[in-house]
Order: C-alpha cells, then sequence, then structure tokens
C-alpha cells in the first residue's frame, strides 16, 4: 500500500491524493488469547470488502514486555502478520498502545512488575468499571508511580522502560507501508489528580447547593455542570500540558529513531468530557514535528450503562464540535479514535448514522469502538458500511452518503487526469448512466469480488470544480 503522510489537515498518500478512511477498533484484552482477535485476517477480510480502509489495532505493554527489558518478539510477530495481511487486503492501520484501569492486573495494560500500586486496596463490585479511575487507591497508585517515574525492580525508571519499548516496537514495525500511526497510549490516565479534581469540582457544587450528590452528577442544573466542567478542564488541561505533552515529546524521540511515522495523540481519559490541552509535539530543540495526527473520542454519558434511551445525540453532536475547534486550532487530521461502542439494538443504525454525518461534515476518518463477535452478520450494525470518497485527486469539498436512498454525492476540485475513488456499497443497480458527473471525464466500476459493494472511479479531463452524484 500507498505511505500515507500528514499534510495540514489531511491524510496524502505518496502521489498527493487525499484519503478518507472508514475503520474499526479490534482490541483484544484477553492474554489468554494472546492480546489478538481470533481468526482476526477473515474478519479484516470480510471487512475491507465492505469499504473498510482502517483498523485501530490495540497492542498491551503487557504482552509486549512480559519482565523488565524482555521483549515478546512472538507477540509482536503475530501482531506484524495481522498488519501485513491487513495490508494485503487495502487496510491501513495504526497501532495503539491500550490500557484501561492503567494496568493488566486491575484490566489491561501494564504488566503487574510496572504496577506499583504498594499494595493498596482495589475496590470490587462499582457499578460502572471506569469509577475506578477515582475510587481505587490501587490504581491511582499506580498511575502516579508511572509519571513519577518511580524505578522498577530492575532499578529502571517506569517511564524508561516505555520509551525504551516504544523504541523497540517503532524500530519492528517501520517497513510496514500501511501503518498509519503509533498512538503511544490509549486514553492516558493522570492518577490522583483526577479524584482532587472531581473533589474540588463537587465540593463547589455542594457549598452552594447542599443536597447535591455527588455519586449522581447527571442531577446537577446546567449552571453546576457548567461550573464542574470548568474546574475539571482547568486541572485537566494543566496535566495535558504539563505532564502529557511531555510525555508524548519523549515518546516521539523514541520513535523517530525509526522514522517518520506519525504520533497518534489522543488526549487524556476525560477527553470526552473537557477540551484538550494536547499542544504541537517536537522534537527536543524545540522544532515541531510535522507528522503528527489528533485522535480524539467521544461518546455520550450513558456510554457503558444500560440507559441508551437517554441517548442524547446534541450532546455528541457538540462533544465532537468541540474537538472541530481543537483541531482548527492544532491544524492537524483527525482520525476518532474511538466512537460508538452502541449495544445492538433498534436504536443502534439511527446512532451510528448520526455519527456518520459529524463525520463526513469535518471529512474525518474514524475507527469505531469497537468490534465484538459477531458484529459482521448483526444487520443492526449495517450502517457502519457507507459510501465516501476513499480518495481524492484534488481536494475534497463535501460530500454525503444518503442511508435511505442509498445515494452518494461528493464534490471536489479536480485534478485534471486525476483518479478519484468513491466506495458504494451496493453497486446492483449502478451502472456508468447513473452515476451523473458535473464535468466531463471518464467513468468506471470496479465491483469488489464477492461483496455487493465496489469502487467507482471518476477520472476529470479538466482542472476544476467537479460534482459525483452514484445511485
Amino acid at each position: 500500500m500507498k505511505r500515507l503522510k500528514v499534510s495540514g489537515m489531511q491524510f496524502v498518500d505518496e502521489d498527493g491524493n487525499q484519503v478518507i478512511m472508514n475503520g474499526l477498533c479490534f482490541i483484544c484484552r484477553d492474554k489468554d488469547k494472546g492480546y489478538l482477535e481470533p481468526d482476526i485476517e477473515n474478519k479484516l477480510e470480510f471487512y475491507a470488502k465492505r469499504g473498510f480502509n482502517l483498523i485501530r489495532l490495540g497492542i498491551f505493554w503487557d504482552g509486549v514486555e512480559p519482565e523488565p527489558g524482555l521483549y515478546d518478539d512472538a507477540y509482536l510477530n503475530r501482531v506484524a502478520k495481522v498488519v501485513q495481511f491487513a495490508g494485503k487486503v487495502g487496510i491501513y492501520v495504526f497501532l495503539d498502545m491500550h490500557q484501561d484501569l492503567f494496568s493488566a492486573k486491575f484490566i489491561d495494560g501494564a504488566p503487574e512488575w510496572a504496577t506499583l500500586d504498594d499494595g493498596l486496596e482495589h475496590p470490587k463490585g462499582l457499578s460502572i468499571w471506569y469509577e475506578a479511575y477515582v475510587k481505587s487507591p490501587a490504581v491511582i497508585r499506580a498511575a502516579d508511580s508511572f509519571w513519577a517515574n518511580r524505578k522498577a525492580a530492575d532499578g529502571v525508571g517506569l517511564l524508561d522502560h516505555y520509551e525504551a519499548m516504544w523504541e523497540y516496537i517503532a524500530d519492528k514495525f517501520k517497513a510496514y507501508s500501511n501503518i498509519v500511526g503509533f498512538e503511544p497510549m490509549n486514553e492516558p490516565y493522570m492518577g490522583s489528580l483526577a479524584p482532587q479534581a472531581f473533589g474540588m469540582a463537587f465540593g463547589e457544587i455542594m457549598r452552594s447547593n447542599p443536597a447535591f450528590d455527588p455519586n449522581s452528577p447527571q442531577t446537577a442544573t446546567p449552571e453546576e455542570s457548567e461550573r464542574m466542567t470548568a474546574i475539571l478542564t482547568e486541572h485537566f488541561v494543566k496535566f495535558d500540558k504539563v505532564i502529557l505533552m511531555p510525555f508524548y515529546n519523549r515518546m516521539l524521540k523514541a520513535i523517530r529513531k525509526s522514522g517518520d511515522i506519525p504520533l497518534v495523540t489522543g488526549g487524556n481519559v476525560y477527553g470526552t468530557a473537557v477540551q484538550t490541552g494536547i499542544e504541537r509535539i517536537s522534537n527536543p530543540q524545540g522544532e515541531i514535528d510535522s507528522q503528527q495526527i489528533y485522535a480524539p473520542h467521544g461518546y455520550d454519558v450513558v456510554v457503558d450503562t444500560d440507559r441508551y434511551e437517554d441517548y442524547s445525540k446534541d450532546n455528541v453532536t457538540r462533544v465532537f464540535a468541540r474537538k472541530r475547534a481543537s483541531q482548527l486550532e492544532l491544524g492537524l487530521p483527525v482520525i476518532v479514535g474511538e466512537w460508538g461502542n452502541f449495544p445492538s439494538g433498534e436504536y443502534t443504525n439511527e446512532l451510528i448514522e448520526h455519527m456518520t454525518e459529524i463525520l463526513e461534515n469535518y471529512h474525518w476518518a474514524s475507527t469505531y469502538h469497537q468490534y465484538v463477535t459477531g458484529m459482521e452478520l448483526d444487520p443492526n450494525y449495517r450502517s457502519l458500511e457507507r459510501g465516501y470518497p476513499v480518495k481524492v485527486s484534488g481536494e475534497l469539498q463535501s460530500y454525503h452518503y444518503d442511508y435511505k436512498k442509498k445515494k452518494l454525492t461528493a464534490k471536489w476540485t479536480a485534478n485534471k487526469n486525476g483518479k478519484t475513488i468513491l466506495y458504494f456499497p451496493d453497486l446492483s443497480d449502478v451502472w456508468k448512466q447513473e452515476v451523473n458527473v458535473s464535468a466531463k471525464a471518464e467513468i468506471s466500476i470496479d465491483p469488489i469480488e464477492g461483496a455487493s459493494g465496489g469502487f467507482v472511479i471518476i477520472v476529470p479531463l479538466e482542472d476544476g470544480k467537479i460534482e459525483a452524484e452514484i445511485g
């Protein structure tokens, strides 16, 4: 595959074509399964035949470095085989060093030797797993130990281990042209700063409203929610700037020893709720590195609960409007690294289609979170497959896929004789005469073997603005 690079707020291939990506997260937290989705190659082939061209592939510190300074090449070779197969079927990959509650001791992430929790308690029976970020002394201490670069049993600091590990990974995967980025850590968690910030925010509200229940923050008035958000933002943005950005720059130094594959910067674990403090990455001399991807996550507050009847599209729209503002400030391309996480239900496709409109409006790439066993055959997830411009010779202006009418429209400023490729989910009723193009162009259709969809290829015969309508 042609290697992608960052150019302003776009992804471009080696020929300068703009590339849009539609994808999924594949994150297997099960150590007994080798931290890789079983039969993942067949699943990748299935999704490639449905127009998907990107995956966020979870890898784990516990899998890479099971003992201090000793890397598990057998595990990394299995990951490499997945990356290689993904390239074979036309899928780009960004590697995500995943963690939830910091460590495999709690859910997934760091190995136990790197989990310096000082034997503190990890409570059981929390109503939602992520409450442990503010209620588990063990998780909090383990994260604080990491950011403080406390020494492991071998006398080497945890951050030092982490940097060396990423240097090793980057060197191992540098030759794979379908690697679009390295994500140093999923949703970095700030440790004791989190309960401190929430304590301050809740305390501020309780001073004026003693009846406020911190265990039910959703009951806050709009004014109270705004005040809490302001306090949390102040603290979490400080974490991003003072702790997280030096961490990203440190990982950049390690990764740049092997090449210029982009660094994926997502923001802290509470990035959905507050604005980001992420900045441009730079080398030790302070020079800005151009190969950086902004990869925010975004969910409604009902995520991981059984309250999807309360799902707010308006809230999700606001969440990603904030992410758009951050993108414009940073001047970086976006891959929405996580969104959705929807249960299978009658409402699921409607919620997917709402998010699709946001992705279309901002021309963002994304990886839906996450693949679950059997979802490829579940009609409640069918809207993840959509029509979109895969590659544009020129500059994309706008596009939209109408699920009900099964119609894709796209507008772009075209380069003469440049090949633009659009994916369309169902070519059964689409022939050349049903592809309407506003300018003189050569049109061809490339169906995908064994699938209903395929690619419509448009080669304009002159420079200028062009509009295409398929279906």
